[in-house]
């Protein structure tokens, strides 16, 4: 049996959004567009527009009238998997915190770092090596609870199939290894490399502490860091 006009109507907009003819984001052809180019009536056509919103394949324009539109991607499986490892890892954090009547200065003085360590960490930008965890976890009085969030939310981050290296944990970046006079820093798998506001370059070794050029001004460095600064290279600025 031939299905109903309004059916082939919205199998043809489906095709084009499966053909990539209709992108994410983009508007759907009107109801009278869509009778120019069918034939059939703009009643049915806008019947077709309203059966494709109802079924997800479209959703609502912006405003009232607006024509409907190509939904944008939302998030995969393991996006929304890490998304939600992250909102718990953070939320225990606040939650422990809170429980144990501390404030974010006493627990950043607790753990050795600055408070905006802490309140990054309390809204999930969660660049914080496992030390941090550890620590934070001891300090709370979480029982492990911290650390295994924080394993979960690094298993949904980087795949098991991933390559990684020995070092890469404590290389990671954190705000307490960006003093003042540094103006950018890059973490490659081996090394660590700190570009200081006068244009030279600092190369240190993982998880050694960097060393303070000798005309570098006072600033916050890491704290807890296992052994003595080891310098491997300073370049000069390239005029």
């Amino acid at each position: 049996m031939t299905a109903p006009k309004y059916k082939q109507v919205a199998t043809r907009i489906r095709t084009q959004i499966a053909a990539g003819l209709l992108v994410p984001g983009e508007a759907a052809p009107s109801g009278a567009a869509l009778a120019r180019v069918t034939g059939y009536s703009q009643l049915t056509c806008r019947k077709a527009l309203h059966t494709l919103i109802r079924e997800g394949v479209l959703v609502p324009g912006a405003s009232p009238g607006a024509r409907p539109r190509v939904p944008l991607r939302g998030p995969t499986l393991g996006e929304q998997t890490q998304a939600n490892a992250a909102r718990a890892l953070s939320a225990s954090l606040a939650s422990r915190r809170r429980g144990a009547g501390l404030t974010q200065p006493q627990l950043a003085e607790v753990v050795g770092v600055s408070v905006t360590s802490i309140g990054h960490a309390e809204t999930g930008r969660l660049w914080q090596s496992r030390r941090f965890w550890e620590l934070a976890d001891k300090g709370v009085g979480a029982g492990g609870e911290l650390l295994i969030l924080h394993d979960a939310y690094r298993a949904a981050a980087v795949p098991a199939d991933s390559p990684t290296s020995p070092g890469d944990t404590e290389a990671e970046a954190s705000a307490d290894m960006l003093p003042a006079i540094a103006v950018a820093a890059s973490v490659p798998v081996a090394a660590v490399t700190i570009t200081w506001a006068d244009g030279t370059v600092t190369t240190v070794w993982p998880p050694e502490a960097p060393a303070r050029p000798a005309n570098a001004t006072p600033a916050h460095w890491p704290r807890g860091l296992p052994g003595g600064p080891q310098l491997l290279s300073r370049r000069a600025p390239t005029r």
